[in-house]
């Protein structure tokens, strides 16, 4: 088959040659109206092949146009294909195909095929776009490389095909999470807040113009009447709402361990956009052979920078040696609450977590688990439990539930 596909130009132009001389052989020697009629009427077809076959499909210049450079999981994305070309040789049909996309996390894509496969008529036309629309796509960064087009003659004796090279990419952060209210712990890790994580509105240290996302209630009426221009209240920062945002990598070794990665890569996501929606501070580490760690920044280049690493981590296998991150907050400050979340409770875990009450760090745990956990995940809630760590089990039914471990979750 492959030495055919090699030899296919040249076995078909011998064909059509082939015919072509036999029709005219036929002309010539029959004689009369009939056989000179079959021998024009197939001229034209000959003519058209042969410049089928010397049409260059480089002159074919195509260009990939994605509606988004970045979207979340399970969002759909838009793809145009956009042909041009500068010799207007009627093309009676063209098929474009753009090639699988590739992600860095080896993750599956509901790839419709049909969708991303066209065939249309190109006729005299120097330009032409095409759209198709991939479904549900899952985190990851993705790169696409190329596409490839066909063409041919109307009886199929011609056939040409190329792959251009058109590189895009695009990023998918994790799927936005809908939870209910979530007030901190205490710094001193002894209850909840009486308040909600918000602006502590009695502490004003001054006034600012406002900029659109502020609330109403955040507004100065009296200097906006002075200067007749909306002025918003800057706000004294709560000290016992610094927050540390961490994020378990190492995988569980339970049934469903992928797809409970996903979940807590969401939950974080969503936890961010949480924190940094109050402006407090926030830093964020995620915990796996290597530690990586994003310190506070302004809010949305921290949020650029959390988001894009929560697109490309991945879960990895149970490690030999320990990770010890406890080592790693030896400067975390009383007045910092360590919010963690894993998909597992190990007994390494809880010793690391002992280490950091001792030194009084208030500990908020999220565990997404399944719907039937695991023996030793019941014993490491039970444990996160006597001591004393706010323990909120996620878990996958028909929509997002939060089960108490430990303290109560906080009421909407």
């Amino acid at each position: 088959m492959k030495r055919f596909q090699r030899y296919q130009t040249a076995l078909s132009v011998t064909g059509v040659l082939l015919l072509f001389f036999i029709a005219f052989s036929y002309a010539m020697f029959q004689g009369g109206f009939v056989s000179w009629f079959i021998f024009d009427s197939f001229l034209p077809l000959f003519v058209y092949i042969i410049v089928i076959m010397f049409y260059p499909l480089r002159d074919l210049q195509i260009t990939r146009i994605l509606a988004k450079q970045e979207i979340f999981a399970h969002e759909q994305l838009e793809v145009a294909l956009q042909i041009k070309r500068r010799l207007p040789i009627p093309l009676f049909y063209v098929v474009i195909e753009d090639q699988q996309l590739v992600n860095g996390l080896k993750k599956p894509v509901l790839w419709q095929s049909n969708h991303a496969k066209k065939l249309f008529s190109l006729g005299f036309r120097l330009s032409v776009t095409l759209h198709y629309t991939i479904e549900a796509m899952p985190r990851g960064h993705y790169q696409f490389h190329a596409v490839s087009v066909r063409t041919g003659d109307m009886f199929g004796f011609m056939q040409k095909q190329r792959t251009v090279a058109v590189t895009s990419e695009i990023i998918v952060y994790p799927q936005r999470l809908t939870l209910p209210s979530w007030r901190p712990f205490t710094s001193e890790g002894m209850g909840r807040l009486q308040k909600s994580f918000e602006q502590d509105i009695t502490s004003i240290a001054s006034v600012r113009d406002y900029t659109p996302g502020d609330r109403l209630s955040w507004l100065d009426w009296k200097a906006t009447a002075r200067v007749n221009q909306l002025v918003t209240k800057e706000f004294e920062r709560p000290l016992d709402h610094d927050v540390l945002l961490a994020l378990d990598c190492v995988q569980s070794g339970q049934k469903h361990g992928a797809y409970l990665f996903e979940k807590a890569v969401a939950l974080v996501a969503t936890l961010v956009d949480d924190v940094l929606r109050t402006s407090m501070k926030l830093q964020f580490m995620s915990v796996s052979r290597h530690i990586t760690f994003i310190s506070e920044e302004a809010g949305e280049l921290q949020r650029w920078r959390i988001l894009n690493h929560l697109a490309r981590v991945e879960q990895e296998s149970q490690v030999d040696t320990i990770v010890n991150f406890s080592g790693a907050l030896q400067k975390l400050s009383q007045k910092t609450m360590l919010v963690f979340v894993t998909t597992s409770v190990s007994d390494v875990l809880l010793l690391q977590f002992k280490e950091l009450i001792s030194r009084g760090v208030a500990i908020e745990c999220f565990l997404v688990s399944s719907k039937h956990p695991s023996q030793d995940n019941q014993h490491g809630q039970n444990a996160l439990r006597s001591m004393g760590i706010v323990t909120h089990v996620m878990m996958e039914s028909q929509g997002i539930a939060f089960e108490q471990a430990g303290d109560s979750l906080a009421t909407n």
